[in-house]
């Protein structure tokens, strides 16, 4: 994939569980169609995936969903906002390393600047001080979506335990977006700087799921509402959100989506190399006045 078919958005390989539903859900106008051709998503593993899938279903009706009600329901949505920022601020580190790796340095800058300013200025990152000077919105990239841009298949479909959707390109990718983390390298050498960093780490991981599922409650329940296929829906809704993302925002070009140029010559659409060519009209109409002339 070029990079001229890119431009602005999130990503999701690599983050917690649910996040990639904050786009995800604006993508619920597919299940109006629910005649949409699944056969074109590549899940060779589907029984196996179905039967994760389940299981998410049950840790998320026992322990995720409840805890997230709790939470919304004990905080003020200014406290909720505050936390949403500080956790996205400590996922700079992999969005500079992944803008970099994909030679995307104006990007890289915005997301080094904003760091720096909320940091600083936001008590942490509390507060979206960029976002309030008038910054562009937050991006997210991943070590799957740099993948993507060198041109790497999203290989089969997953559904990983309690992490979600992913497919085989993604899930590398978490791996690798690990190494970007810092906290992940203070932990692998046991540095302790006040606290230890796997503490904070899993800490980190507790409340990502958490306010995300908290931000995608009503969402969630309009998804399971209006789907036949559970399933098959969120299958679908994230491999278009994924595609999305990996272009940045920037809708398919036209061919992408039927599959054909559609700029070629139109009458070359139309012709049939095994069909007789038609006769002259002026052979086939001849001029009535040049009949009864005769």
């Amino acid at each position: 994939m070029s990079r001229s078919s890119r431009a602005v958005a999130g990503g999701v390989a690599g983050r917690p569980p649910l996040r990639w539903l904050r786009g995800a859900v604006l993508a619920l106008g597919l299940l109006a169609a629910p005649a949409l051709a699944q056969d074109e998503l590549n899940d060779p593993l589907e029984p196996l995936n179905r039967g994760v899938f389940h299981f998410n279903r049950v840790v998320d009706g026992l322990l995720l969903e409840p805890a997230a009600r709790i939470y919304r329901m004990a905080t003020p949505q200014f406290f909720r906002t505050g936390v949403t920022n500080f956790l996205a601020n400590l996922s700079t580190p992999v969005v500079l390393a992944n803008d970099l790796l994909q030679g995307d340095f104006e990007r890289a800058e915005l997301t080094l600047g904003r760091f720096m300013m909320n940091t600083i200025l936001g008590l942490g990152g509390v507060i979206d001080v960029g976002g309030k000077l008038g910054m562009p919105d937050r991006h997210y990239e991943d070590f799957g979506q740099t993948l993507a841009v060198y041109g790497v298949g999203s290989g089969p479909y997953l559904m990983l335990p309690l992490l979600g959707p992913s497919n085989g390109r993604d899930a590398i990718g978490r791996v690798v977006d690990l190494a970007f983390d810092p906290l992940t390298g203070l932990g692998l050498v046991d540095v302790t700087i006040l606290v230890d960093p796997t503490g904070i780490t899993l800490a980190r991981t507790g409340a990502e799921a958490l306010s995300l599922r908290e931000a995608s409650l009503e969402q969630v329940e309009e998804l399971r509402r209006s789907s036949i296929d559970l399933y098959a829906a969120v299958r679908t809704l994230y491999h278009q959100y994924r595609e999305n993302q990996i272009r940045n925002g920037v809708p398919a070009a036209i061919d992408d989506i039927y599959h054909e140029n559609l700029y070629e010559d139109p009458e070359a659409l139309f012709d049939d190399p095994d069909e007789t060519p038609l006769a002259d009209p002026g052979d086939v109409y001849e001029d009535p006045e040049a009949t009864d002339a005769d």
